[in-house]
């Protein structure tokens, strides 16, 4: 198996469940040995994602300009799940209908329901609706335990005739929520974590190994027959890839499956012509518009959690399908003191229409992949974060946000900002003499919030211009670090995952996933893991 991600770190546990099967497991990133994981791994606020060593160092894309940008994606046992900000959201039922239209057949809602029950603790619901002694745990913090920000937004959503959604895992209904986490109160609770621990490690028929990087799959009369790491040779029946939407679809290119025209003008000998591999890249696209909280608005040191509350909600945009957009309520920027004073409406399409795509830049296996999303593409994405700022202002003027906010102001998860939050020493002082500076005069606040923390453009300016708003927007949305689709079902893999073409080779990982789903994915993608699992050892 290649990837000992959210999804191979599954795999390599319920196969390896079977005595009779030999599960050799291959990541590239460092190891999260059982309770002695990175206190920045085990954090329940997302500290992880601000320590570059947990990424691939060389991985840049382009959103929706020709500037490319890095780009989080994880190297490490756990993958998005050791990373992530530990939101349990599921796809929703109608997602997998299109699923099914474009090719996975038998991947109903009906069908992953059962995995979506079996992956989760629920520690809040028990119903027909939720698992119960799965090793994921599922909570929310209870809306008395909201912090002022979320207290005040869910106040002007009340007003507005919003319903509170207990449990957005149940049955879709739109409105605000408590928003589900995968953690205790005491930590994350990765894949890694879950699947992976002493007891399943100790099997004689699983071997882990950690810095290992595969840079190809051998192929031999269109069957795989094991990979490539450095100069050694791994023999396999059966060969799983699940190295991400990012690099799985690369790996397959470097061992001559798919565009034909790219790989031969790379030199690489074709073994299989896959158009569909490295197409169909999505993400959901994202902006913020944050503010300076006053200090009756703050989260507790304890609570941690960045997001405690959501809203979901149609765009009413003419041609999109409902609970295509989402709005977390984020209590705190960063983990440092300044991050702890900043809020923010996260704002995230949920159902984006503009496709991307992976190609490799060079044979060279030591060479990141090309990766462009064409973010904000199709009118209609636009349209609707255009939408969304503008809602996020009606909320900020709004009375309820006058009493527990400051100033107001749009912004991204820009290189300056990534450099700014880094965890480091340097960056923990720089912060904390920020925060004490923004709680001083409004005058000093208002001036450093407009040339230091955020410098360019204001959010008046751009209600005031729509042309400035939607420059603005291509200029800076990102991803939500959920790329999926580069390696569907119905174009790349069957609907057990089977790679079109190549005998003996799968791929299982959110790059098979063929539209992406009204919610963040790290569920989905362990739910897929789970049932594939299943498949495999109802097979043989």
């Amino acid at each position: 198996m290649v990837g000992g991600g959210s999804a191979g770190a599954v795999l390599a546990s319920r196969l390896s469940a079977r005595p009779a099967t030999r599960v050799l497991l291959l990541e590239a990133g460092a190891d999260t040995p059982p309770g002695r994981e990175p206190a920045e791994v085990r954090d329940n606020y997302y500290t992880a994602f601000y320590e570059p060593r947990f990424f691939w160092p060389d991985l840049r894309v382009h959103f929706a300009t020709a500037n490319a940008r890095r780009y989080e994606q994880a190297r490490i046992l756990g993958g998005g799940s050791s990373v992530n900000a530990m939101i349990a959201l599921r796809g929703l039922p109608g997602d997998f209908d299109e699923w099914i239209a474009a090719g996975a057949a038998g991947w109903s809602w009906d069908a992953v329901l059962p995995y979506f029950r079996k992956l989760e603790h629920d520690l809040d619901f028990a119903n027909e609706w939720h698992g119960s002694d799965g090793p994921i745990p599922v909570r929310r913090h209870r809306r008395d335990q909201w912090p002022g920000f979320s207290q005040a937004v869910a106040r002007y959503l009340e007003r507005k005739g919003w319903a509170f959604v207990a449990d957005m895992n149940g049955p879709v209904a739109n409105g605000y929520c408590a928003v589900p986490m995968a953690n205790t109160a005491e930590q994350r609770v990765s894949t890694a974590m879950a699947y992976l621990g002493e007891e399943v490690r100790k099997r004689p028929n699983l071997t882990i190994l950690t810095d290992a990087y595969v840079e190809r799959i051998s192929i031999e009369n269109n069957r795989a027959t094991g990979v490539q790491v450095d100069k050694k040779v791994f023999n396999a029946r059966e060969t799983i890839i699940s190295a991400g939407a990012l690099h799985s679809p690369a790996v397959l290119m470097r061992s001559g499956i798919g565009p034909r025209a790219q790989l031969e003008a790379l030199g690489i000998e074709i073994k299989t012509d896959l158009a569909g591999v490295g197409a169909n890249l999505q993400d959901h696209p994202v902006v913020s518009i944050a503010c300076h909280l006053k200090p009756n608005a703050r989260q507790a040191e304890s609570l941690r959690a960045a997001a405690n509350a959501a809203l979901r909600y149609d765009s009413g945009v003419p041609g999109c399908t409902g609970s295509d957009m989402y709005i977390a309520i984020a209590n705190k920027g960063s983990w440092h003191a300044l991050g702890r004073q900043l809020g923010a409406l996260v704002l995230c399409l949920y159902k984006p229409y503009s496709r991307g795509t992976v190609s490799l830049a060079s044979k060279d296996p030591q060479v990141e992949p090309e990766v462009r999303f064409n973010m904000l593409s199709d009118e209609r994405d636009l349209e609707r974060m255009v939408r969304a700022v503008r809602l996020a202002a009606q909320i900020y003027a709004s009375p309820e946000l006058a009493e527990v906010t400051n100033e107001s102001f749009p912004t991204s998860f820009s290189e300056r900002v990534r450099n700014l939050n880094a965890l480091s020493r340097t960056n923990q002082l720089r912060a904390a003499a920020g925060a004490v500076a923004l709680d001083g005069p409004a005058a000093l606040r208002r001036w450093l919030l407009a040339n230091v923390v955020n410098p360019g453009v204001s959010l008046a300016a751009l209600l005031a211009d729509e042309s400035a708003l939607r420059s603005w927007l291509k200029q800076r949305a990102t991803g939500f670090y959920h790329p999926v689709g580069t390696c569907s079902m119905g174009s790349v893999v069957d609907a057990d995952c089977r790679v079109m073409g190549v005998e003996g080779l799968r791929v299982i990982d959110a790059s098979i996933v063929p539209v992406i789903t009204r919610a963040n994915t790290n569920l989905t993608t362990i739910m897929l893991a789970e049932r594939m699992a299943d498949r495999i050892a109802a097979a043989g």
